[in-house]
């Protein structure tokens, strides 16, 4: 087994990430403004971004097969565009992304908390 560099993402950290982000946001949070916002296209769209994300999925197993690495996205971006101002501002949007999804989710946990209470 590789052993990974001191400070890296952990597998438990991984799996952590993925459940907060991809669950929380998606099934929680994102879905309902999606059915909202889709209208009588809801099922449609559902499916169509299932189709999507299927080969999403796909060339992340092709590209972590080809460079297993611990890296995740960075590691990629480096791979197909070299260490430059490009792929660190690809990077800092992919972070972003994530901060905005996961604001999404707090904004969509308050409104229910308020809700509650």
């Amino acid at each position: 087994m590789t052993q990974y560099k001191k400070n890296s993402i952990t597998l438990i950290g991984a799996i952590g990430l993925g459940t907060g982000v991809m669950i929380s946001a998606g099934i929680f949070a994102l879905l309902g403004q999606v059915a909202e916002l889709g209208g009588k296209w809801f099922p449609l769209i559902f499916i169509l971004g299932g189709i999507v994300t299927a080969f999403s999925a796909y060339s992340y197993i092709k590209l972590s097969n080809t460079y297993p690495s611990a890296g995740g996205i960075g590691m990629y971006l480096v791979k197909e565009y070299g260490k430059g101002t490009l792929t660190a501002f690809a990077a800092l949007l992919m972070a972003f992304s994530m901060v905005i999804n996961q604001s999404l989710v707090a904004r969509t946990f308050w409104k229910l908390y308020l809700t509650i209470n």
